[in-house]
């Protein structure tokens, strides 16, 4: 069942086409933060994924993801959560969601653009604990641009799973 939820979590994050950060494969020291990369502010919804007819909650708001694979298998979403939370380098932020496990998401490091005009990327770190201690997800880096979600989902909550979107504010 571990191998399947990885298995899902990473197809999710393959299919938006978020990269995997390069700071898996390669650890270096993480150089002084600039002033202005000290802290960043990122969004996690909380959805709940279910077949029940019901359709996509109108207070989620535009998210064309989940009306596509692997986010189209339900055909309902209900926003349970909108946090806005600091993320500041180096230092893990938790979030208690509505089955008990806990998030926790941090921000690895600020990657500059590849091209002159190109977005900054963002090092994300994230992880799920369940209660009792047991990882649900043991640890999740991307390689994430501003205004994009990336996605952590399988989790099973009331008949559904907990669908996880977490975004860097632009």
């Amino acid at each position: 069942m571990r191998f399947l939820a990885s298995a899902i979590t990473a197809l999710m994050v393959l299919a938006l086409g978020v990269s995997p950060s390069p700071a898996v494969a390669q650890e270096k020291a993480p150089a002084p933060a600039a002033p202005s990369e000290a802290a960043v502010t990122s969004e996690v919804v909380v959805l709940h994924a279910t077949n029940d007819g019901t359709g996509i909650d109108p207070k989620i708001g535009k998210m064309p993801e989940l009306g596509k694979p692997p986010f189209s298998a339900y055909n309902s979403y209900k926003l349970l959560d909108r946090l806005k939370i600091s993320l500041q380098k180096g230092k893990p932020t938790t979030t208690k969601l509505p089955n008990g496990s806990v998030l926790m998401v941090s921000l690895k490091d600020v990657v500059d653009a590849k091209k002159q005009d190109g977005p900054k990327r963002f090092v994300i770190s994230a992880s799920i604990q369940k209660p009792g201690g047991n990882t649900f997800l043991p640890l999740l880096e991307v390689n994430a641009k501003a205004g994009e979600n990336f996605f952590v989902a399988g989790q099973q909550h009331k008949g559904g799973v907990l669908v996880l979107g977490v975004k860097v504010a632009p």
